[in-house]
């Protein structure tokens, strides 16, 4: 086996211009906005280092091409499909004993031939390509990371746990890059077909983990995509004052026809999300769609509920939009009296906190919730005082269409004061329609 160390170029000096050009479009793919300026940067950057290190080109790569930290994770992916760290791979003829494994954790030495190896071994890259993550957790499964771990404390007793859980750190990175290299450039365009139509509702823990880690990727191009719209829409009606005077002229011909610049509406949203039982990941995920597109938007407030109502636009921010359901329950007072559904005593709070003084008619209000009310009373007034203060109101509701209505369901008679109410049962729903109401 032969393997590129971590300090030998990944590419000959020409050919680095060509992969910075392919690492820029990865990353406008997945909603990284790079300018034709910050280009030029990096190609002058990488022009005055040593190619020797790969580890200095992705530095210098990042601080030309990442302008926030949000997108370091999308940058390192990237980079890692566009740069490969491995030259060639013969074949796992000769795979690293045990004993060779815990001795190369334990010193540190050779953690790329041994993240290579252990890909090899357990990756399954020989048969089935299926996603990043599948081929990851089938080495961390077949490797027993925890195993490694002890038998690299017996090779060396020296070594500390921590000094292991930087090394346990750094190998998964490099058996991440090294499956990414292996599996080419991504289709940027393209998010698993059945992982977009997973229903929400009755998908299982890890793959709503999966499904976390596709939204924000997917809120990032989406914002790229409304960004782009909003600066192709430059010209509105003619403009037939401005028109006549410019053709003066000529004669009073209008060879110059002046339009007026329609100003663009950024909306107001006020996002309400339900976070009790199986509503807490549906309410994440339009959470995270939502926060992710806040440069499109002229303000964005974010609330949840079980029976009682709480914001948690502040800690959104402070997470990076990176949180957890569990976290937003125990940093948030939304249980009430009761500790189940009631929406018409979250409405009655949302009106009377909120909705009375800032609601105004540039206001457009989401609402993410099944609508099962425990049989509660509605207070669909209430609903209609929101509609008749704010520019439009959406339901965005997880469950079937057919169910809308049944036993304690009062999606009917909310359903009434909205705009629109959307079934939105998995992300495809979901991204079509965040983008249809922006």
């Amino acid at each position: 086996m032969t393997v590129v160390p971590a300090n030998e170029p990944p590419v000959g000096g020409d050919a680095v211009a060509g992969r910075i050009q392919v690492l820029a479009r990865l990353l406008r793919g997945h909603g990284v906005d790079v300018s034709l300026s910050e280009l030029l940067d990096a190609h002058h950057a990488v022009a005055a280092i040593d190619l020797g290190s790969r580890s200095l080109l992705r530095t210098v790569l990042r601080a030309t091409l990442v302008k926030h930290a949000a997108q370091l994770d999308v940058f390192d992916a990237c980079f890692d499909r566009a740069f490969p760290h491995r030259a060639s791979v013969s074949s796992a003829a000769n795979p690293s004993s045990e004993g060779d494994a815990a001795a190369r954790l334990a010193t540190g030495d050779e953690l790329a031939v041994l993240a290579a190896d252990l890909v090899d071994q357990h990756g399954g890259m020989d048969g089935e390509l299926r996603g990043e993550k599948h081929h990851i957790q089938r080495v961390y499964r077949g490797a027993d990371l925890a195993k490694m771990m002890s038998d690299a404390r017996k090779a060396d007793p020296s070594v500390t746990p921590d000094q292991l859980r930087r090394q346990i750190d750094e190998l998964k990175k490099l058996i991440a890059a090294d499956i990414r290299s292996q599996l080419g450039p991504p289709d940027v365009d393209a998010v698993d077909g059945e992982l977009q139509d997973l229903d929400f509702l009755n998908a299982s823990r890890a793959e709503l983990d999966q499904l976390r880690s596709t939204v924000r990727p997917l809120a990032r191009r989406l914002a790229t995509r409304l960004a782009r719209r909003r600066r192709l829409r430059r010209d509105g009606r003619v403009n037939m004052r401005r028109t006549l005077r410019r053709s003066l002229s000529n004669g009073g011909v209008p060879l110059h026809v002046a339009s007026e610049r329609p100003k663009a509406h950024r909306p107001e949203l006020f996002v309400l999300c339900d976070i009790s039982g199986s509503m807490a990941d549906v309410s994440l995920f339009t959470l995270t769609l939502v926060s992710a597109l806040s440069s499109e938007l002229a303000r964005t407030r974010s609330f949840v509920f079980v029976d009682a109502i709480d914001e948690i636009t502040a800690l959104l921010a402070r997470t990076e939009h990176g949180i957890e359901p569990g976290q937003i329950l125990r940093n948030t007072d939304v249980i009430g009296e009761t500790g189940h559904s009631d929406y018409g005593t979250v409405l009655r709070q949302f009106w009377d906190e909120v909705g009375e003084r800032e609601l105004r008619p540039t206001s457009t209000v989401v609402i993410t919730g099944d609508a099962r009310n425990n049989h509660h009373p509605t207070q669909a007034a209430v609903l209609a005082d929101i509609a008749r203060r704010c520019r439009r109101i959406y339901w965005f509701n997880p469950e079937p269409i057919a169910d809308w209505g049944t036993e304690d369901s009062e999606m009917r008679a909310y359903g009434d004061h909205c705009s629109d109410v959307f079934e939105v049962r998995n992300l495809r729903q979901l991204v079509d329609c965040v983008e249809q109401i922006l």
